[in-house]
């Protein structure tokens, strides 16, 4: 990048030359913005790897929901037990397992986001 700068005098006429300032000026522009950008990139990767983590934990709950599911016994249940039953509890009890992961406080989301951000400080050799 600094190249950039310092061989821009040659390809400038020297009445339309940026001056020293002007060029550092414009060099410290560019990484900020430069880390502005990373760091909104760094942000959204954060956004995305919570919700995936989130989605994670729904589907683990989803499991272990429909393992508690089998073990009822419908044999005196009021309703009939039909296919637009099982299609419907399956529809709620995947809702059930989305909001237990937003608000119930399982962990699995929260310790799985934490391994995949936590960084790795090697030894120096």
């Amino acid at each position: 990048m600094d190249s950039v700068f310092t061989n821009l005098s040659r390809f400038v006429p020297m009445q339309d030359a940026l001056s020293t300032s002007q060029l550092n000026a414009a060099r410290s522009n560019l990484k900020s913005e430069g880390a502005q950008a990373k760091q909104s990139q760094n942000a959204l990767y954060d956004e995305r790897l919570k919700k995936t983590c989130t989605e994670f934990e729904a589907i683990f709950i989803k499991q272990m929901l429909d393992a508690m599911r089998q073990t009822v016994d419908h044999s005196g249940s009021l309703v009939k037990q039909g296919m637009a039953n099982n299609i419907f509890e399956d529809m709620l009890y995947d809702e059930y397992s989305r909001k237990m992961a937003k608000v119930g406080h399982f962990g699995i989301a929260d310790m799985m986001y934490k391994q995949f951000t936590e960084k790795v400080i090697q030894p120096n050799a």
